[in-house]
């Protein structure tokens, strides 16, 4: 099985970003990161490695009392433009103020943004105007269908493969999801009392965090400002 993209989400710029670079083997084509606070959510994406913006920067762009979770994401391009990496980059957004620097870019005040580690077949996403999506990538429809159906019915309906996190500037907890089938991997950990997701384990012990469990498939998990983790049953694996 191809690694094919991964993700992280944690509570602090330095723990993601941490996380984030001992995934980078499942992605070496563009990284992405949202920065959620209190009723904000910003997003940055740029072309290449973790290490080709520096931590430092990051921190100057989006200080630290502003925000309160982070995700972040490392592509491997398996679905849309290989002429068109940044753009189709994850996180992939709704709303916002776009800022296109050439080599990355700025897309400020969210409504919502989505990674996702998967393939979703088109067939589920067949009633998506297509006239809202700027890319051809399934990850983007699959953020219109969660607007449309809430993360209830995307669970109930799309069967997967995806294990995937969504920001809502209206809601107060990230949300974090693996299909029934659970190919896609994730796991759950902690860090100074605090839980955090990633794609796999590896990025949770290299950075002194505490391994809890892999993602049960067929659960969504909500992770709030406070570090806190609830989990709800929604579907039989």
């Amino acid at each position: 099985m191809d690694h094919n993209c991964g993700f992280a989400v944690a509570h602090s710029l330095h723990d993601v970003y941490a996380y984030i670079s001992s995934l980078q083997h499942r992605g070496r084509e563009a990284v992405g990161i949202i920065v959620i606070g209190e009723r904000k959510i910003d997003v940055a994406k740029w072309i290449g490695l973790v290490k080709d913006f520096s931590l430092t920067d990051l921190h100057k762009i989006f200080p630290a009392h502003r925000y309160h979770t982070y995700i972040i994401h490392v592509r491997y391009a398996t679905r849309g433009r290989k002429d068109r990496i940044l753009e189709d980059a994850h996180p992939h957004t709704i709303g916002g103020t776009v800022y296109n620097r050439g080599s990355h870019i700025f897309i400020l005040d969210c409504e919502m943004a989505i990674v996702h580690n998967g393939q979703v077949g088109g067939e589920y996403l067949a009633d998506i105007d297509k006239s809202h999506l700027h890319t051809g990538c399934d990850t983007e429809a699959l953020l219109h269908f969660y607007k449309a159906h809430g993360e209830y019915e995307l669970m109930q309906k799309i069967p997967g493969a995806y294990t995937l996190a969504i920001a809502d500037k209206k809601r107060p907890e990230v949300i974090v999801m693996r299909d029934r089938t659970g190919i896609k991997p994730g796991v759950l950990g902690q860090k100074d009392g605090k839980f955090a997701v990633a794609s796999e384990d590896i990025a949770l012990e290299n950075n002194g965090a505490r391994f809890i469990e892999d993602l049960i498939p067929g659960f969504i998990y909500y992770l709030d400002a406070n570090g806190s983790c609830r989990d709800i049953f929604v579907t039989e694996p």
